[in-house]
């Protein structure tokens, strides 16, 4: 989360909680913080049903960023992917905003979605089709979905925060510099048509998702943004490959886990094969997407996840050394 939008909320929290909290009609006692990292989010419980508060800095997301990404959430929901419909604050404003002096905050709220995070009994091949199958539903809806104004159309992955490198990296790493703005240069170069490239979760590994009655209920949508349906084919692997359910040997696991994922996403859509052959260039993207935006939030300096993901780190970037060696290509039809 920005440095000054922090600033900003710990020094107005109690005005910003009593507002967001009264747009959806409860108490700001009655919320429960759940977290904070690129949007504050908070639970709360009215007329016996759980729900989820994020309050998300105008530095962060604008408002018609946000209405894009709730009406993108919309539109899954009506056609049949299990995710949290979002709804109007009491005065029907989608999201709400609460205004300071020189900025704002945005207040919208969803149902909670039912079920819980993955165990070790859950992480099987079943899991991993499920998991492909969803992706595929998604991707094959992206094809569909326009927004309702163009205003709202959510930001392409060249411009996302994460990817300015040269704001958050030290002059002094010029090879990591050097190395995400090639790779940023040789991507930008790919054909976006419809059926390879649009709008994407672009997040979704194991922690942004639940299990429910053995079905994957989807959330955590801030990040998604126009991008490859092959960059989301690679997000899952690369935080399952750090997933402390995986022991052993990691390639014979990501075979297993492509060709289990690509079983499911077949059924719901088919990416041309031509387009396999990019993933690791995808999951390397993401690897520098996080060195970037770990260094912009200081996180590893504080979060066990952040540190360890730090920890050796720059020399793979400047080393070109693969997030997996493996020949995606196998995984094609």
């Amino acid at each position: 989360m920005d440095r000054r939008s922090v600033e900003i909320f710990d020094k107005q929290s109690e005005y910003i909680l009593a507002e967001a909290a009264g747009c959806f009609g409860v108490a700001p006692s009655d919320l429960q913080k759940l977290g904070s990292f690129e949007s504050y989010v908070y639970e709360y419980v009215r007329d016996g049903s759980s729900y989820i508060l994020k309050l998300t800095h105008s530095l962060h997301r604008t408002m018609a960023q946000i209405e894009g990404e709730l009406e993108w959430i919309n539109f899954l929901a009506d056609n049949g992917v299990p995710v949290g419909r979002a709804f109007p604050a009491t005065d029907g404003q989608l999201p709400a905003r609460i205004d300071l002096d020189d900025s704002y905050f945005l207040a919208y709220s969803f149902g909670k979605s039912s079920g819980a995070h993955i165990t070790k009994d859950d992480w099987n091949e079943k899991l991993f089709i499920k998991w492909g199958r969803l992706t595929g539903r998604m991707h094959a809806l992206a094809k569909m979905f326009s927004p309702s104004d163009r205003s709202r159309k959510r930001f392409e992955w060249h411009e996302d925060e994460s990817l300015k490198v040269e704001k958050y990296i030290p002059a002094d790493q010029e090879i990591i510099i050097e190395k995400c703005n090639s790779l940023k240069g040789r991507l930008r170069k790919l054909d976006t048509d419809d059926e390879a490239y649009g709008l994407i979760h672009s997040d979704l590994h194991h922690g942004n998702f639940f299990i429910n009655n053995g079905d994957i209920i989807p959330f955590d949508f801030d990040d998604c943004h126009y991008n490859w349906f092959a960059y989301d084919l690679g997000i899952p692997l690369f935080y399952a490959l750090r997933s402390t359910f995986v022991t052993g040997d990691k390639m014979a696991f990501a075979e297993k886990f492509m060709s289990a994922f690509m079983t499911g996403y077949n059924e719901e859509n088919k990416l041309a094969a031509e387009w396999f052959k990019y993933i690791p260039y995808f999951m390397k993207m993401r690897e520098m997407d996080l060195y970037i935006i770990i260094h912009a939030e200081g996180a590893f300096l504080e979060n066990k996840w952040c540190s360890d993901y730090m920890e050796g780190r720059r020399e793979k970037i400047e080393n070109d050394i693969p997030v997996i060696d493996l020949d995606f290509s196998r995984f094609a039809v």
